[in-house]
């Protein structure tokens, strides 16, 4: 597979990561391609923050499930290297915003929801955790991120349990996004999202790290981290 991400740094601090592949769906070299890209990040000291996007009309279309259905033995190692990866962005020592283009369904949700900060637009792409629609559980992992960063009672109803796909100004509503802004304002919203978290002296990687896996760390498993 060609590459499906393209990884930028600014001068500002804030570094890029962009899923290029169309429908940007998880499979396992996927997942081994973000790990190389995020490597890259945190090794680069001069990163401040990170956003993540898509283009077009998707951020991630989740799970390539035609190809998890032909993966054989390589599907277990698949849903595991996948929940660490989420863990991973979960615990990034820096600011993280989901920069959310267009339809996250699925995984595509889950790696939106891992991150500190969502912006969506408010006339394309939904939210959506489609489980209960295509008769699939969730699993421990997936469901303790989801209870971690989604509100308890009505939203998790209307949003895990009924799986309703959610527009940006919707998923404003619930929480579940931070800004809902028009595309060409959203790389400058996410930006002072991050800058505010910041605030005016920054902060230290390895006190973010290690906030990040005191206030996660009961929901989400940090054993491989």
């Amino acid at each position: 597979m060609a590459d499906c991400l393209v990884l930028s740094f600014e001068d500002d601090g804030f570094a890029t990561i962009r899923m290029i592949n169309g429908e940007n769906r998880f499979r396992l070299s996927f997942i081994e391609e973000w790990n190389e890209k995020l490597d890259s990040v945190v090794k680069n000291e001069d990163t401040k923050a990170l956003l993540i996007t898509g283009e077009g009309r998707f951020f991630s279309n989740g799970i390539d499930l035609a190809w998890l259905s032909t993966s054989g033995d390589d599907s277990k190692v698949f849903m595991e290297k996948m929940h660490t990866l989420f863990t991973r962005v979960l615990t990034l020592p820096f600011p993280t915003v989901a920069l959310i283009n267009g339809h996250a369904f699925g995984a595509g949700a889950f790696l939106a929801l891992a991150c500190d900060y969502r912006v969506m637009r408010p006339d394309k792409g939904w939210l959506n955790w489609p489980e209960t629609a295509i008769n699939l559980r969730f699993g421990g992992p997936l469901l303790r991120l989801a209870r971690a960063k989604i509100p308890p009672g009505i939203v998790q109803r209307e949003a895990l349990l009924f799986a309703k796909r959610l527009t940006g100004e919707q998923a404003k509503r619930f929480d579940l996004v931070d800004a809902v802004v028009e595309e060409g304002k959203m790389v400058e919203t996410g930006k002072e999202l991050a800058k505010r978290a910041l605030g005016r002296n920054g902060l230290g990687r390895e006190i973010v790290f290690n906030m990040k896996k005191d206030i996660y760390g009961k929901e989400v498993d940090m054993s491989k981290l």
